[in-house]
Order: C-alpha cells, then structure tokens, then sequence
C-alpha cells in the first residue's frame, strides 16, 4: 500500500453524510442539543485543522487558543460539495471539496490572510493525492505525482523564479532527483528544434549538469542547512527570434539565470541559461555560487553566437537535415503519446532509426561528446520500451547495432543497457523457473561484459554486482566474492565501487583483525570504535524499510552493560530518516549514526562494503571483528559466547 499522510487518509475517506450526523440525532433539549453541537462542532474543527499539505508552504495554522474563534461549516450551499473552515472575522482558513460527487474529498485547499496558497488533489479520485498546486503569493508550481509516493515526479507548472528555487533546495538537500525534475528532457529538446551549433552546445551542458550535480553540490560551502534563500534576480526574459543560429522556433530565455541566498552575507546563485518550454522553464547547464572576484562559468548558452562550420549562405550545410530530423523525432513523439500495440510498435522502432540518425550525423573530431549523448539516448530510449513491453524488437535492434558498430565509443552503455534491458523483461513478465534462467544468464553477461570491456565505468559496477552475486546468493561460495571484490578494488580504486570493495574485503578478510570505523552521531559529534575497546560492540546496519530489529537491539541493550550498539542508517534521503526518527527515537536509544546513500554511496556503507540490509556485525572488546551477517535471533547468543572467552 502506498504511503499516505494519515491525517488526509482519515478525513478524506468520511462521508459527507457522516459529518452531518448532528442532524440526524435523538431529541434533547436545547441546552443539551447547544453543547452537544458545540463538542461535536469542535471535535469536526480539530479534525479538519489537523490535516497538513502534503509539500512545504506557507499557510495560516492557529493556535490551540485561537481555534475556538474559527468556525466549521459541515457543507458548502453549491457544488463542488464539502467542508470550510473559516476564522470568526470571516476570512477562509481552510476548504475541502468532493469534486466529483463520490461523497470522498479530492481537494484540500490551505489559505493565508483569506487568500488560497495551495491545494493538495485526487485528480483520478483514487483516494490518493497526485497533484501538489502552490497558488496566490506561494508562488505558480504545479506538480504532478505519477505514483502517488509523496514526492514530486514532475512538474506541469513552475516559473523561471521558482526554478531557481528549486535549484537552491536541491543543493541544500544533495538532491539529484529534485535537481533531474529541473534539466530539459529529451523529449522537450526535440521539440525545441534547435540549430545544429545551439543543439550540440545544450547536449553537451545538460550532460555536464545531469552527471556533475553532486560534485558541484559538496565542493561548494556557502548553500548549508543555515542557508536561507532570498529571492531570485533573473531580470527581463529574452526572446531568440526562428532562424536565429539554425534555430527552427522562437526561444523565450533567461541566457544568465539567478537568484540570491543569505548564508554570512547576502551571495548570488547563478543557474545558467533556463529555457521556456509550454508552462515549465527548465534547466540546461550547472548551476554554480557566484565568485564576484571570477568571471561566470555557466549561462550565454542561447544567445550566443554560432560557432559551427559554415557555407556561403552563413549556415551549417547540414541544418536543413537536422531541421527535418526534429521535427520528424518530435512528430513520433506525438504518436507515442497516443498510440498503443501495433502502431506503438511501429512508432518505436521509428524514434529508434531517428536516434540512430542523429547519431551517424555528428560524425566530425569535435563532435564526440555529442555523438556520444546521442548513442545513450538512443539505447535509453530502445532499452526502456523493450522492458515495457512497448517495442519487443528492441532487444534484436540493439544488439544488430551493437554488432554492425565494433569498436565505436559508447559502445559499452549500449551493450549495459541491452544486459539489463533482457533481465529486466524477464524478471517483470516471466514465472519463477524462467526469472531464475534469467538471473543465472544476467551474471554469465556481467562476466562477459567486464572482460569485453576491461576499462569502462561500468566494468567496475558489474565487478561488484558479481561480488554480491557470491556473497549473498551463493554463501557457500565466499572465496570468489573476495576474487571479485579483489579485482574491483585493484581496477578501480578511486572509485564509488572501488572503495565499497576496500570495505568489503575488510569484512570478509578481515575476521580477527582490528579496522579502522568512524561515522558521525546526530548531535554531530563523531564515534570512533577505537574508543570502544573494552566493550562489544554491535554495528546494525539498516533503512526504514527494514527496521525489524529494535526490539531485539532494545532487549540487549538492557540486559548487557559491556556492550555498545550502533545503528548505522544509511537511507537514500537525510530527510526521510529524518521523519523517521522523529517518530521513533523513542525505541532507538543507543548511539545512532547516519550517512545518505543506501549500500551503494554512502560514506557508513562503504567502511565495510555493505551488501546487503540488514546486516548485523560484531566487534570484540579488543576491537577485532568477530563475525558479521548475524540474524537477530542469534545476536544474544553469539554475544554470550563472545563474553565468556
């Protein structure tokens, strides 16, 4: 079941009937029937003013003591039917609407000072919010929740001022996802039908942006939890008129976007060259914290001058081909969002010659980066519709282009993609004896790939999947996890994988041994294991999604003064361990350390080259590492053991 704020579940499923239960109940008198009302009218208050947005806004929220000046109509006089709440001057606090008649709200609208500022909705009236509006003086986003998890997928409305935002958040938070919702897509990109100079600049910053987000986020030192944003400084919009630098439409910009932070001092923001496309503006370049002594990096994207080889006319000999391209890729576009079974077919395997195309036409030495980009959209584009069932010959497709271009860079990604492409539609559409003929054929392709391709980045990932691949599906098998992890860490050692095989191997290698482990505790100070000596010491590793274990982590906590525990959470996002803890520390009483980025990237779990969640490991009073993978169920036995050695 999808999460959803209980406060919304609670109220959103009462009937309207129900709410106007007072009228409906046995005679009493009338100073009976005015305190009855009054309770009843308070405790209906309390309920309604208790449900939250499910987004950051800025809205009105009275007092304990003020709630007794608001009032709570149990319906509206016309339709849409519902509830307001309204303070006793008269201006709306709150209102609640069914929209479409099935007695469930689907609207749930917050104001400020009389004035709405934003609506959680049920546009599918399945009893779950997908919508998030931010309106009046909050600003004009409009996000759109596909899968009705809470967050933000992506947005159908937002302002060039709330771009820069955004970008703000994002980088506060280490947010790639937030910052992803901002970049153009590839299917806007199409649609802007760009010049071939203007096309391979964009191509070329919004890859830069998508893959060097978060390295741009941790060097920087000024946007902290303390930073406070200001307002954002764009200016006037500019227009980039059709024709313009092979240009095929007219351009509405911001060629230097910005805002402005207060973090000791008031400091600028500077998001580049932001693009209008329908109602989104969108990102394409990185953004960077303005230096005044240095001159920008990032913006001049969009009104800069051409720079590609031309003819006699001043135009690139190929422009009218790439015009053309355009506009038949953003034509295919517009079928994908309509067609279905044979004509989705068809309309896929067209948008894959059309990549195919760009990609043979950027073919000149200065181009590769380009061509590159192209190759990837092409096999992300392939490689998704045939695990959705959308283009079965996808697979066939890839893997003929694959054959007929030996040697071409990008060849690795495409060849990536294609592994799990085939795994992934197996492990969706197949029975249990099929998924499993498809798992034993995924790890003979990771072996395959890696001596294919000794040196490409994603070598290194398949180095550590196949180590996993021992660890923890085949256990009586631990030497060759080590003989992967081993190579990992030997071929890319300054990498993401490299270092989570360091740790691994000291897991797995390193039992009688002391090891170094440090991480940092919620008030910010930093545990050393080395000042535990003289003490066990458990270390838990986990996620929210698997917490089963507190209870017995409770119970020894109680029952052993030697021994220390710490729990090492390391949730994909700060924030939502965060919410978590804030519910639950009271069961979570011993030393806690957190680190974002689940097994994959975070700092914790790359110590010990975590595999897999949960993973209990213990430490002797020495601090050598005495066993790690315990279950629950043993931890109070092994720790008995340990104590009387």
């Amino acid at each position: 079941m999808r999460r959803v704020s209980k406060s919304i579940m609670t109220f959103c499923f009462l009937s309207l009937a129900m709410i106007a239960c007072s009228l409906t109940c046995p005679a009493v008198s009338l100073g009976q029937a005015n305190a009855q009302a009054d309770k009843e009218n308070r405790a209906k208050l309390e309920q309604a003013m208790a449900i939250t947005p499910r987004q950051k806004v800025d809205y009105e929220k009275p007092g304990v003591a003020v709630l007794g000046q608001c009032k709570f109509f149990e319906k509206t006089k016309t339709k849409p039917t519902g509830f307001i709440v309204y303070h006793e001057t008269g201006r709306v606090l709150r209102q609640f609407f069914d929209n479409n008649g099935d007695g469930k709200l689907d609207q749930w609208s917050y104001f400020k000072d009389g004035i709405e500022v934003y609506r959680d909705v049920d546009s599918n009236f399945d009893k779950t919010v997908d919508q998030y509006r931010w309106l009046g003086e909050a600003g004009t986003r409009w996000g759109v929740d596909t899968d009705q998890d809470g967050t933000i997928d992506h947005w159908k409305v937002i302002s060039p001022e709330e771009v820069a935002y955004e970008c703000f958040e994002a980088i506060r938070n280490l947010d790639q996802e937030r910052f992803n919702r901002l970049l153009l897509t590839q299917q806007e990109f199409a649609s802007l039908q760009l010049g071939q100079s203007v096309a391979k600049d964009v191509s070329e910053r919004w890859r830069k942006a998508k893959s060097g987000f978060l390295g741009m986020a941790r060097s920087q030192k000024f946007i902290n939890s303390k930073a406070k944003w200001v307002y954002a400084g764009n200016g006037q919009a500019a227009m980039t008129a059709a024709g313009s630098n092979g240009n095929k439409k007219d351009l509405v910009i911001y060629d230097h976007g910005s805002g402005f932070f207060e973090s000791n001092g008031v400091r600028q923001l500077g998001v580049g060259s932001i693009i209008k496309v329908g109602d989104v503006w969108r990102l394409i370049e990185l953004p960077e914290v303005v230096d005044p002594k240095k001159p920008l990096s990032n913006g001049g994207a969009l009104l800069s001058m051409a720079s590609s080889p031309v003819n006699g006319n001043g135009l690139d000999p190929r422009d009218k081909i790439l015009e053309e391209m355009h506009d038949r890729l953003a034509e295919i576009e517009k079928r994908l969002q309509t067609t279905k079974g044979i004509e989705r077919q068809k309309a896929e395997k067209d948008k894959a010659d059309v990549l195919v195309q760009f990609y043979k036409i950027f073919d000149r030495p200065d181009e590769k980066k380009v061509r590159r980009d192209w190759l990837e959209n092409f096999a992300d584009s392939v490689s998704s519709a045939y695990q959705s069932s959308q283009f079965d010959g996808g697979l066939k497709y890839l893997e003929n282009f694959i054959k007929a271009n030996p040697g071409i860079d990008g060849l690795d990604y495409g060849k990536w993609r294609t592994i799990f492409a085939e795994y992934g539609w197996i492990n969706a559409n197949q029975g249990k004896k099929d998924r499993d003929i498809g798992y034993a054929k995924l790890i003979e392709n990771l072996k395959k790939f890696e001596k294919t391709f000794p040196t490409s980045p994603f070598t290194a990932d398949a180095l550590v999947q196949l180590a996993v691949h021992y660890e923890v599906r085949n256990t009586d098998e631990p030497a060759k996890a080590i003989q992967w992890y081993r190579q990992c860490k030997a071929r890319f050692p300054n990498t993401t994988f490299g270092r989570r095989s360091a740790g691994a191997l000291v897991r797995l290698s390193g039992l009688g041994q002391t090891f170094p482990f440090k991480g940092q505790t919620l008030d910010k100070r930093v545990f050393d294991i080395t000042k535990a000596r003289g003490k066990i010491v458990v270390l838990h590793y986990w996620e929210t999604w698997c917490d089963d274990g507190f209870a017995e982590l409770a119970k020894i906590q109680g029952k052993f003064d030697d021994v220390v525990i710490v729990s090492c959470n390391i949730e994909e996002k700060t924030e939502d361990f965060q919410k978590y803890y804030a519910k639950n520390k009271a069961k979570m009483t011993w030393t806690q350390l957190h680190a974002p980025g689940t097994v994959d990237r975070s700092p914790l779990a790359h110590q010990l080259g975590i595999a897999t969640e949960p993973m209990v490991i213990l430490i002797d009073k020495q601090g050598k590492l005495v066993e790690t993978g315990i279950a629950f169920n043993d931890l109070e036995r092994e720790i008995v053991r340990e104590r009387r050695r």
